[in-house]
């Protein structure tokens, strides 16, 4: 079933019971109304029998209810139709009747009898056939203080529920009328409300059909809530777009960095079936080996890289960072090609993550550091704790960073100088791997350079338990 279908289907019951409920309370309401009013008529009836039979007396004598006394005729001119009137005695027989009864004696019923009798008025419905009823007020009759008999008056009930009848009949024409007109309306609004997202469902088939994501559905000027849905759409197909373009120059950048040491391989390769020469063969060897340590390197990291991104390879354990840093500040020394490494500031300072990653990070960065340093600068290190977070600082005196391309540091296989193979033996995803790994353990990394004074790279880091003031949830400022 079509969800239009549904909301029509939905709008129509609602109404339908609205209705149903609305009929049931309104029959109800003018039933009882009017039933109080014909009881209230039937005791002002009940009243100008009275006057009409016992007319100019006060008080009655026990001879005015006599047979022989009672004379029902006059009440002919009260112009009642459907009225009905009998006197009955204490000892419950009729002792008169209007004529309109011919003969006959109105249905009597013990317990209002027994009622009237008490001196209480009583009203009582009695059913004479299928098609006739009759509601009755039995009034007590006294005579010096004493109830010597009882006044009956009763009407038919066929005008109520004449009245009844036709309100239903009224209710039913009115509630099935309102019923269609709300399924119409129900229908042409679902539909008109639907109208834009089987344009959207529509736009956003072709773009799929096309795999053409740089196109978008172009709804985002509504206000309302497909407005809302387009626009969020609209998002979703600039991430998968942007997401499709950083994949291909991904896979063109990959199989761009694999490509030349390949054929270099594959040249070493054809020359030694060529070279006799043991020295020359020995080169081409030591070629090839570079070459293939440099692939080796590659797929690490790009292995390392989607493992990262997938949340693979990180575990939370309590980290010592002063450790880390003093051993990749060794590790540096060992590396070093007549720079100065050196520790500027350094604090005890523990995080939650995982010991190899970081290990990895700073060696990437004091790695970065020393290519991009030349012989008789300096690399720094400095650790510190600052707004509740640890600080990790990497600065260098080399070459610094366009400022066109600093934004661009942390991609895959970006270089500075624009070329997409290096020279100097990296994969061109050092950097890129800082940042995953960093932002993996709820960090971040910035970079700072100027052209001529060098680069520095300052990272924050979440404080273990045993550190202060640990916030892992508050993202850290620059």
């Amino acid at each position: 079933m079509s969800l239009r279908m549904r909301l029509t289907l939905t709008y129509s019951a609602l109404v339908a019971i609205i209705i149903v409920v609305f009929s049931v309370v309104l029959h109800a309401t003018m039933r009882q109304t009017l039933e109080a009013e014909m009881d209230r008529r039937l005791q002002v009836r009940a009243s100008q029998v009275q006057l009409t039979i016992w007319p100019g007396t006060t008080s009655l004598t026990p001879e005015d209810l006599t047979a022989a006394k009672l004379n029902l005729a006059p009440l002919a001119s009260l112009n009642a139709p459907n009225l009905y009137v009998q006197v009955v005695g204490r000892d419950g027989l009729v002792i008169a009747r209007s004529d309109n009864l011919q003969g006959q004696a109105l249905p009597s019923d013990s317990a209002s009898l027994a009622g009237a009798l008490a001196g209480n008025r009583m009203f009582n419905d009695v059913v004479i056939d299928e098609d006739t009823a009759l509601r009755i007020l039995s009034v007590p009759v006294a005579v010096d203080g004493g109830v010597v008999g009882v006044l009956q008056v009763g009407q038919s009930r066929q005008p109520l529920h004449e009245t009844m009848a036709g309100l239903r009949t009224l209710l039913q024409a009115l509630g099935a009328l309102s019923l269609l007109i709300a399924g119409l309306a129900g229908w042409l609004v679902a539909h008109g409300g639907l109208r834009a997202l089987n344009e959207m469902a529509a736009r956003a088939s072709r773009i799929t059909a096309r795999r053409d994501f740089r196109q978008r559905l172009d709804l985002g000027t509504r206000e309302d809530e497909v407005g809302q849905l387009a626009r969020t759409i609209d998002g979703l197909l600039a991430t998968v777009d942007e997401t499709l373009r950083t994949h291909r120059e991904f896979v063109a950048d990959t199989s761009h960095e694999l490509r030349n040491p390949l054929l270099a391989v594959r040249t070493n390769v054809d020359l030694l079936d060529r070279v006799t020469d043991p020295e020359a063969r020995q080169e081409c060897l030591a070629e090839t080996r570079q070459q293939i340590e440099r692939m080796t390197r590659l797929v690490t990291d790009l292995l390392l890289l989607a493992q990262v991104e997938a949340a693979l390879v990180i575990e939370q354990r309590p980290v010592p960072m002063q450790t880390l840093v003093e051993r990749a500040v060794y590790e540096a020394l060992q590396q070093a090609d007549g720079q100065e490494i050196r520790i500027r500031h350094i604090e005890p300072i523990e995080v939650l993550g995982d010991e190899g990653r970081l290990r990895q990070v700073l060696s990437n960065l004091t790695g970065n550091a020393l290519k991009h340093t030349p012989s008789g600068g300096s690399v720094e290190l400095a650790l510190d704790r600052h707004d509740g977070w640890a600080r990790l600082t990497v600065a260098d005196t080399g070459h610094g960073i366009p400022p066109q391309d600093l934004p661009h540091v942390f991609d895959r296989f970006y270089r500075a100088d624009g070329r997409s193979s290096p020279t100097d033996g990296g994969s061109g995803l050092g950097l890129a791997i800082v940042k995953h790994l960093v932002e993996a353990h709820g960090g971040r990394v910035a970079a700072e350079s100027e052209l001529g004074r060098g680069s520095r790279f300052t990272i924050w880091l979440p404080l273990g338990p045993r550190g202060k003031q640990w916030l892992p949830h508050v993202t850290p400022s620059l």
